[in-house]
């Protein structure tokens, strides 16, 4: 059962963003890995052996800009709990959402967002 956890938690992106963090960092080296996820993403849950969650922190944007590409894009006001649901629900690839910037490290997902004249709610629901 243990080692079963431990093969599903290294599939996960987030524990492998975790775990490369950590190399790159030594001042996470103090932590879990699991608490480097907690640390690095913002909506993190874990249920049925599975993560879900790939919203950043500040910290956890913070250290992924210095890795990773990244594409920035302006956000209307009031993002409400719906869309906020939506992007958890459906991005695949690490994003950091704050009041009036969204930050995508996903190419195709910058693409995306492009095509539909930045507009958020549009490419959140086209996210399947």
């Amino acid at each position: 059962m243990l080692l079963n956890l431990m093969l599903m938690m290294n599939d996960q992106l987030q524990y492998k963003i975790a775990v490369k963090m950590m190399q790159k960092h030594e001042t996470l080296q103090q932590y879990s890995t699991m608490d480097v996820c907690y640390m690095l993403f913002k909506n993190l849950q874990i249920s049925d052996n599975t993560f879900s969650g790939l919203r950043l922190t500040k910290l956890g944007n913070t250290l992924l800009k210095s890795e990773y590409d990244n594409y920035k894009f302006p956000v209307a006001e009031g993002i409400h709990k719906k869309l906020l649901l939506r992007l958890h629900e459906k991005m695949r690839w690490p994003y950091f959402l704050e009041k009036k910037t969204l930050i995508l490290y996903s190419e195709d997902d910058a693409m995306w967002l492009k095509l539909v004249s930045n507009d958020i709610e549009k490419f959140a629901n086209s996210l399947d």
